[in-house]
This record gives C-alpha cells, structure tokens and sequence, in this order.
C-alpha cells in the first residue's frame, strides 16, 4: 500500500509538473475540467484511505484512540509544512525573485505569517501570499488534506454510534445517499453542487472515500484478480469517456462521480495487494512527504528559472528534491510522532 501511495503522489507531481511548466494535463484538457492525472490520483489516495482508515478503527480500542492516531498521522506534517514554507521556501522565493528579503510581506494581510496562522486548522483559507510567486498559490496540494480529515471524522461518528464494527448497511446508506445525490445534481444542473467549493470537493472526494470504505467491509465476499481488474478498468476508461463527452464543468466531473469511484477503489485493492510492492516504502512511507513538498519544490525550481528547462529536467530534478524533503519529514517528523500512537496521559 505504502508503493501505491507512492506512485498516486509521483503522479500528482506529473500533473503539476506539466501545468507549472507552461502546458496542460493532457486528459484535463480532453475533459475539460478537473479530471485529469492529478485529480485521478488523488481520487486513489481517497479510495486507499477509505479502505484503510475503516480497518484502522476497526483496529483501534476506543473512537478516541482511533482520532489520536489519525491526528498523530496528518497534523504534524502538515504544521512543519506549512512552518518550512513560511521561514525557508518564501524566503528563498523573494531573494531569488529581489535578490534581497527587505520588504518581506511578513505581517499583515495576505502576508507570510497570515498564510501560517489562518491554514492551521487544516481549512486553506488562504493560497497566495501577497508579492510573492506571481499569484501562484504557495501549496496548490495541502487543501486536499481537511476533507481527509472530513472523512476520518465521518468514520469516527459511524461508529461512535455503533454503525461500523458489526453493521455494513449504515456505510452502504451513506454510499448510497452520496450516489444518489450526485445523480440528481447532474440530472437536475448541479445548482447545489456548484453553489459551493468545498461542498462540490467533500462530495467527490467522500465518495471515493466511501468507496474504499464499503470495498473494505466486503472484502471477503470480492474476488480479486485480474478479471476484475479488467472489468475496473473497463469501467475507469468508460467514466473517463464519458467526463470527455459531457463538454466540461460540472457535467464531466459529476458523470466521472456517477462512474468511477468502486473501480478506482477495486484498482486500488488489487495493485495494493501485489506482493512485489510489499518492501517499497516498508520502512520509510515518503508518500505523504512527496505529496506535501512537491509543489513548494516545483514553485521555488519555476521561480529560479526551471520554466526554461526542459519539461523532463524540471520534473525529474523536482522529484529528486521532493523526495529529499519527505525523507527528513519521515525520519524528523512523521515517525517520531507515529511513535506516540499508543501513548496516554499518566493517571495519578
């Protein structure tokens, strides 16, 4: 699962190496709209998660115990993030941009600290910071992030009530209920779901979520192989055909809903099971760090010129370097906090 990880967030930097260069996502651009690589692996990550958070607290002893790891998991990476990006990627971006850091946007509004204080709480509320990086947003990944957390909520609230560990049909409801509402925003025009961002975002990424979720709790009545995976994949390719010939947002990414989220939840239980990919990532997950670091990598490498490398140049040097940056996120951050999964306040 760790390989698979992996390679979602290898893809995403491909996304945004090809966009960040100067070009398109080349299946963004026959959708036109946001399925593309990118968002595609994303919708992996999400469908992983779904199948293997629920495991997680089906694992855990107590809802409070399962929230604690998930905290330990995402918060602390995030935080040193965002902390790394204020203090060295900003930074280095105006002395590469000025050549000097006086009149850094420090304080004040759409300023560094700003962009540190009003992120914290996972919700990215703001993207840009003012003089710096010609608009771009700092992070076009980290946003991704509260919705996760959305959706380890949703899980500790099933089963805080009892609807998780011995029941399948509460899961299946909420499945259902999310399909359904999908389906009727396409039929009907998708005033609900295009009156808001984050409402349009939490339905596609909590469907595949939920996709994940529901492959997990019937897993032992699925056959994995590779008829199945060719039968996914038929499926996957007929909801990419379709999000082309729907002519754009929101049609294309609603009927790719409609579609596609229990083939990539299948795909995602099939190539995570191979027993080849067991030793990647088995001591070291660099998955989250990539995704995190990828973007601040390629922006700092675009402001210092790389627009005029070639495109494999620029990709290839970007991963090196982001990979560079989640192994010290792994080996200074992620694990040492991981390490406190089972830690409890002493009783006196």
């Amino acid at each position: 699962m760790n390989a698979l990880r992996l390679v979602l967030a290898g893809l995403v930097l491909f996304s945004h190496t090809l966009k960040l260069h100067g070009g398109s996502d080349p299946l963004g651009r026959l959708t036109g709209g946001d399925v593309d690589i990118g968002t595609m692996a994303v919708d992996g990550f999400f469908a992983l998660s779904g199948f293997l958070i629920v495991g997680s607290y089906l694992n855990s002893p107590s809802t409070g115990r399962y929230l604690w790891r998930r905290c330990l998991r995402i918060l602390p990476g995030f935080w040193v993030c965002l902390l790394v990006t204020v203090f060295v990627v900003l930074p280095i971006a105006q002395l590469l941009t000025l050549g000097t850091l006086e009149g850094f946007p420090l304080t004040g509004e759409a300023s560094a600290l700003s962009y540190l204080v009003d992120n914290s709480a996972l919700f990215i509320r703001q993207f840009e910071v003012d003089g710096l990086l010609g608009g771009e947003p700092v992070n076009g990944s980290l946003y991704t992030l509260f919705y996760e957390f959305l959706c380890y909520l949703g899980v500790a609230a099933l089963g805080a009530v009892g609807l998780l560990r011995r029941r399948t049909w509460p899961l299946l409801v909420v499945a259902g209920l999310v399909w359904l509402f999908v389906v009727g925003q396409l039929v009907t025009g998708a005033g609900i779901y295009e009156a808001s961002d984050t409402l349009s975002i939490a339905v596609r990424f909590g469907a595949m979520f939920l996709a994940g979720a529901v492959v997990h709790r019937l897993a032992h009545h699925i056959p994995v192989g590779w008829a199945g995976g060719a039968v996914a994949s038929a499926l996957l390719v007929s909801a990419v055909v379709l999000a082309v010939q729907a002519g754009g947002d929101p049609q294309s990414t609603l009927v790719y809903v409609v579609v596609a989220p229990l083939a990539v939840a299948y795909l995602v239980l099939l190539l995570g099971a191979r027993p080849e990919l067991r030793r990647i990532g088995a001591r070291r997950d660099l998955s989250y760090g990539l995704y995190v670091y990828a973007w601040p990598v390629q922006i700092l490498l675009i402001v210092a010129g790389a627009s005029l490398w070639p495109v494999a140049l620029f990709g290839v040097g970007s991963l090196v370097i982001a990979l560079g940056m989640a192994w010290a996120s792994w080996t200074w951050v992620e694990a040492p906090a991981l390490r406190l999964k089972s830690w409890s306040p002493r009783r006196t």
